[in-house]
């Protein structure tokens, strides 16, 4: 119910007042009477904007000391102010005004307050809402209807838990404690569009009144966006999707400190794909990556959710499980993966294998600290890739680390070889039968540590292949052997049919520059091609059959012979032995050693024989040392020898004084190859 008072000129107030404070201001005013509520009201005064729809008034005066662009009549003055001395002038002020007929006057400069108000708000980051105790819209910004991409109609008067759609159940009493403790920072919470599309806001609040409030919006949907993008570049393979290295050590160290309380295990798995890197040379990078992927697709099919599969590196990938009660439960999983890897990934209509080698160290049998727990994984995952046919898995045992331990230390002294000048040539003579001469000779390698003394080479060069050195080496073994071959024969005229044969490793044969590489080297030692003979074992061909060829055919074509090592003990195949550019077969020594005591043995030498000779190729028999073994290749294809029955390896200080006659040039045992054709 309006209360009324009358002033001078017959001039009628009615006021709905809640704030007693106003009330009494109100009729305290000068010359002020009692009203009745039947008398037409020329000003309604109130301090609620509800209450301008309850009396039907020539103007209204709204006071407010909550400063909100509140939606009010046309004809509503809106005065924002506290109570006391100066709201009671400006009462009579504005009373007097109205009663002279200005009351337009007024209008004018609060359109004038508002316009200037939108145009400061406009260009603001933030949506501004006003809201009462009950967080009913009253008021908002031209921004606040684009956050939420509403009109302005279906936002005021609504709740904002109702416009912003909030998951947070007890966001009311947030906002409440927030207001009260008068909080400056922003609280962060999560929201839905009307098209269901997430919106993240930081909310603050301030109050303005008793019962009124200002909330300041900030949409951070694209930050959070940004943030999320950033997060996945830094912790996961932008390729695969996978956690990264980085992520996976995280991972793998909290999952280590969950075990020490919980007393179960945790495991990891190192893999390798030992065929991508092959597959990427071969068919290009698109579809190296597409066969990581199928791959790692098919491992996280067979992982639970809360084991991690991260990439480790180029063709690696990692695996971490935990709350294990035995490490069988890793067995089945290691099974599994080698299962699923064996059937071949399809790529533009051709099948292409990879080849998995898995290290597993659990924890904290293996190791108990982190760096020691990987580290044991990839010394089991070396050991898995030494497994005939590789597809395997091995535990790391506590003994592997030894063997850890001296590689790492070999590696450094490996490393520091070369500029040492520890690495020597020696030179294994190749004898003819029907010639009764020399006729070459294989340069191999021996490093002469200065502690270790002579290291073998069954030692140092699969460490030299694991670290990358041994394309380094290697070209330093052709370098010195092309230049010593070259000399000899500038030197000694009856060298001058004598060839030099080098053996070579799988990897240099998997660098597509290596021919490039001998074709320099030749240039350089002024060797003739012809003269330089490349062994390599059947084994280093069939791990990469086509790229092997593609090899193979540039180095034969330069005019370099090309013979394979240890023919018979690998596995190829007849199709690809038609298919290799080769000049020479050597028969190994594991065949040759059997000679006289086992008969099914000669029977194959003598079927490997045959079949080569059909082939055009030259045959050389490894591995001589007694005279039985001479004489069963008289009279065969067989027509070269190499053994210690007529000499071992040799220094160059020796077989130039083997040439220059200073000592006789294996002449008791040529003269034996004369007695046996006599």
């Amino acid at each position: 119910m309006a209360a009324v008072i009358s002033l001078p000129h017959e001039f009628t107030i009615h006021y709905v007042l809640a704030d007693p404070v106003l009330e009494d201001a109100i009729q305290s005013m000068p010359f002020a009477t009692p009203g009745t509520t039947e008398t037409p009201c020329d000003i309604l005064i109130v301090d609620n904007v509800d209450s301008l729809h309850s009396t039907d008034f020539k103007y209204a005066i709204l006071l407010d000391a909550a400063c909100f662009p509140a939606v009010i009549p046309d004809n509503t003055i809106l005065l924002q102010e506290l109570p006391g001395e100066n709201l009671k002038a400006d009462l009579i002020s504005i009373i007097t005004t109205i009663n002279q007929g200005n009351a337009h006057s007024l209008l004018r400069q609060q359109a004038s307050y508002s316009t200037r108000l939108d145009w400061l708000t406009h260009g603001l980051e933030e949506a501004i809402i006003w809201t009462n105790e009950k967080f009913e819209i009253l008021a908002m910004t031209d921004r606040t209807a684009s956050l939420f991409k509403l009109t302005q109609e279906h936002i005021q008067g609504r709740p904002f838990l109702e416009v912003v759609r909030c998951e947070e159940e007890d966001l009311h009493e947030m906002l409440l404690k927030r207001a009260a403790a008068m909080a400056t920072d922003k609280l962060e919470l999560a929201g839905r569009l009307q098209d269901g599309t997430k919106i993240y806001l930081k909310v603050g609040i301030r109050p303005i009144s008793h019962d009124r409030y200002q909330l300041n919006l900030v949409d951070v949907s694209s930050q959070r966006a940004a943030d999320k993008r950033f997060l996945q570049l830094a912790n996961y393979d932008p390729l695969t999707g996978l956690a990264n290295r980085g992520l996976l050590y995280e991972f793998l160290q909290h999952a280590m400190a969950r075990s020490k309380r919980n007393g179960r295990l945790v495991a990891i798995l190192l893999l390798e794909l030992d065929h991508f890197n092959r597959v990427s040379a071969e068919t290009g990078a698109q579809m190296g990556d597409e066969l990581l992927k199928n791959a790692s697709g098919r491992i996280k099919h067979l992982l639970n959710d809360h084991d991690m599969l991260a990439r480790w590196g180029g063709d690696e990938l990692a695996i971490v499980m935990e709350d294990l009660e035995h490490p069988d439960t890793v067995s089945r999983i290691a099974t599994k993966i080698l299962s699923v890897l064996s059937n071949p990934v399809v790529l533009d209509g051709q099948d292409y294998y990879v080849s998995p080698s898995i290290g597993i160290a659990v924890y904290p049998d293996a190791d108990e600290t982190l760096n020691g727990l990987i580290q044991a994984a990839n010394t089991a995952m070396f050991e898995a890739k030494k497994s005939e046919g590789k597809y395997n898995f091995r535990f790391y045992q506590a003994k592997l680390q030894k063997v850890a331990e001296q590689r790492a230390l070999m590696e450094l002294h490996l490393r520091r070889a070369l500029d040492n000048q520890e690495f020597k040539l020696f030179y294994q003579p190749k004898v003819s039968i029907s010639q009764e001469k020399v006729i070459g000779f294989e340069a191999l390698l021996r490093w002469q540590h200065p502690e270790w003394n002579n290291v073998s080479p069954a030692e140092y060069i699969p460490v030299a292949e694991q670290c990358g050195l041994i394309g380094q080496i290697g070209d330093w073994v052709l370098r010195q052997a092309c230049t010593k071959m070259s000399q000899w024969q500038q030197e000694f005229p009856q060298m001058s049919e004598c060839s030099i044969a080098v053996n070579v490793s799988p990897i240099q044969l998997n660098d597509p520059y290596f021919a490039s590489r001998i074709a320099a080297i030749l240039a350089e030692s002024h060797l003739a091609a012809d003269r330089l003979e490349i062994e390599l074992t059947e084994s280093a061909v069939m791990e990469n059959p086509e790229q092997g060829i593609r090899i193979l055919k540039k180095i034969h074509e330069l005019g370099v012979k090309i013979s394979i090592d240890d023919f018979g003990t690998g596995y190829s195949s007849l199709s690809y032995l038609t298919k290799l550019p080769i000049d020479c077969i050597k028969i190994d020594r594991s065949f040759v050693i059997d000679i006289g005591l086992d008969k099914s043995t000669e029977s194959i030498i003598q079927a490997i024989l045959v079949m080569s000779s059909k082939l055009g190729l030259i045959n050389v028999a490894e591995g001589i040392e007694t005279i039985q073994q001479m004489a069963f290749f008289e009279g065969t294809h067989c027509d070269i020898l190499q053994g210690y029955m007529f000499s071992k390896p040799r220094s160059e200080e020796d077989i130039s004084s083997m040439f220059t006659g200073i000592r006789p040039a294996l002449h008791k045992e040529l003269s034996q190859l004369g007695s046996l054709r006599a």
